[in-house]
C-alpha cells in the first residue's frame, strides 16, 4: 500500500469592517459545523480550501486515478486547547472535493474514499495535514458483499 502526506494550509481571510460598530473583524478560516454564516460569506472560503487542496495535492505528487483511498487528517490550529475535531468536517469536505478536482479518485463517494477521519494535530500555523493511503479494492476473504436488499428479499 502506498501512502502520501499532503499539508493543506488555511486560506487567507480578508478583514472586514463591521457596519454597525466600525470595528475591523477577521473571520477564522475554518468551516465549522457550528457556523451560521450566510452562504455568501462561506462560499469563497469553501472555494479557497478546495483550490488550496488541489494545489497541495499536485505539489505533494499525489497520483491521479487511484481506485480507493483512506484519508485521515490532523487539524492544526493557532491556539492550544480542547476542541471538537468533528466540527471541522465542512472544511474536510471542501478539501476532499479539492483532491477530487486534482483527480485523485473518480468521485468522493464511499466506493472510492473512506473518511476523512479527523484528529487534533497540535498548535502551529493553521492547516490540515492529510495522510492518504491507497487501499485494495477487493474485499478480504470471508467478507460477503451481497447487497442488503438481496439478503432481505427485496
Amino acid at each position: 500500500m502506498r501512502e502520501w502526506t499532503v499539508t493543506v494550509p488555511a486560506p487567507y481571510i480578508k478583514p472586514v469592517r463591521k457596519q454597525k460598530t466600525g470595528k475591523m473583524f477577521t473571520r477564522k478560516p475554518w468551516l465549522n459545523s457550528n457556523d451560521r454564516d450566510h452562504w455568501r460569506v462561506l462560499s469563497p472560503i469553501r472555494a479557497d480550501w478546495r483550490r488550496l487542496a488541489a494545489e497541495a495535492a499536485a505539489a505533494a505528487g499525489l497520483p491521479q486515478g487511484l481506485d480507493r483511498v483512506t484519508i485521515t487528517g490532523r487539524v492544526v490550529k493557532t491556539r492550544a486547547g480542547d476542541f471538537d475535531a468533528m466540527n471541522f468536517y465542512p472544511t474536510a469536505k471542501a478539501i476532499v472535493d479539492g483532491l477530487i478536482d486534482h483527480g485523485m479518485c473518480e468521485d468522493d463517494n464511499n466506493r472510492y474514499v473512506e473518511g476523512p477521519f479527523l484528529f487534533e494535530g497540535g498548535k502551529g500555523d493553521p492547516c490540515i495535514v492529510l495522510t492518504i493511503r491507497e487501499v485494495p479494492v477487493s474485499l478480504p476473504s470471508g467478507v460477503d458483499d451481497t447487497p442488503l436488499g438481496a439478503v432481505l428479499g427485496k
